[in-house]
């Protein structure tokens, strides 16, 4: 080895930076004028006055930007969301500030007062806003198909739910894991993980207790065929099975907990034998007093009714004095509890 690469490795090895991973900025932030960093600091520490003449300055000698955004990628309107200043964001609204997700990041933040701000905000002009969805979809935190009533179902806010309700809003019918329409056909080639994972959005949203209590004018029901849907979904979608599992899960307790809100076995009864057009189609109509819901939750595999074990049990008494053959409704409460599931179905 010759003695200028010796004196090479020897820099080399014994070099102070040998061991260092150089660092440097790639995606620079669009740097903020004074007058941008003073209006964003006044709506973050809730300057109302700051704010108001900011906007003014703005409109008159278009010094700033209003919709610019802090090193976070907040607007002053998220800011304003964020730290629920309902003062300041109508100031924002009032001066047309874009509202961008707004919408969906005050959901997301559970903020009732600025998602009632934001849906019922009108222009100057009278005309109702409809705030969008996305300010940049290549910068938005929300995928596009969710939609504010999904994301306040996901987060089970209940009066954020009722507010969206009110307003007559929809939820996308999940279409058939095979599905061959020609927007499920597309959606699964373009990227088969994100068509999967809307499908999964959805059943998410609609499994929500509250959004079932609101919308639904038999929530057990629903809950009871919701929690086997799920189930069924979770032997076919491997890649989102825990999940699927889970919402039936959280199904299933729920029509649980709302049996358990009955005061007396009278409100039992009365919910037990409750049945709607769809039940007298599934079940036998000779069987109208014969505790609908029971048999609904056998048939729908809902284990979790044991709670109604005390009632079927002095329901066993009474009814066996007076009919001997056939299942009774006890021996479908004893089905429930585990106890010969697969007689029952015989």
């Amino acid at each position: 080895m010759n003695p200028m690469t010796q004196l090479y490795y020897k820099k080399a090895t014994y070099s102070p930076y040998r061991d260092r991973i150089p660092l440097q900025i790639v995606r620079a932030e669009v740097e903020l004028s004074a007058e941008e960093r003073a209006y964003l600091t006044a709506v973050e520490k809730g300057d109302y006055a700051g704010v108001k003449h900011a906007l003014r300055e703005a409109e008159v000698y278009y010094n700033m930007d209003v919709n610019c955004l802090d090193p976070l990628g907040r607007s002053a309107l998220l800011i304003a969301i964020e730290n629920e200043n309902l003062e300041i964001m109508e100031l924002l609204l009032d001066h047309g500030i874009h509202t961008g997700d707004a919408l969906l990041y005050a959901i997301r933040k559970e903020v009732v007062g600025a998602v009632e701000l934001l849906l019922s905000h009108r222009r100057p002009s009278g005309e109702k806003q409809v705030p969008s969805l996305m300010m940049d979809s290549q910068f938005s935190e929300f995928t596009p198909d969710i939609t504010p009533i999904m994301l306040a179902a996901h987060t089970n806010n209940y009066e954020i739910i009722k507010l969206l309700v009110q307003r007559k809003v929809t939820i996308p019918r999940p279409h058939q894991i095979r599905c061959d329409c020609v927007e499920c056909v597309s959606s699964s080639e373009v990227d088969s993980l994100r068509h999967s994972r809307s499908r999964l959005n959805i059943y998410k949203a609609l499994a929500s207790p509250s959004l079932i209590a609101l919308s639904s004018e038999d929530p057990i029901l629903t809950a009871f065929r919701l929690g086997w849907e799920l189930k069924e979904l979770s032997k076919v979608e491997n890649e989102f099975r825990q999940e699927y599992e889970e919402l039936s899960q959280q199904c299933k307790r729920f029509a649980k907990d709302l049996l358990d809100q009955a005061r007396s076995s009278r409100e039992l009864e009365t919910i037990l034998n409750h049945r709607d057009n769809d039940q007298r189609e599934e079940l036998d109509p000779r069987q109208c007093h014969d505790l609908a819901k029971l048999k609904l939750a056998i048939k729908y595999h809902q284990k979790e009714l044991s709670a109604t074990e005390g009632y079927c049990q002095t329901d066993q008494k009474g009814q066996s004095e007076g009919r001997r053959g056939g299942m009774t409704a006890a021996t479908g409460c004893g089905w429930i509890e585990g106890d010969g599931g697969d007689k029952s179905r015989e």
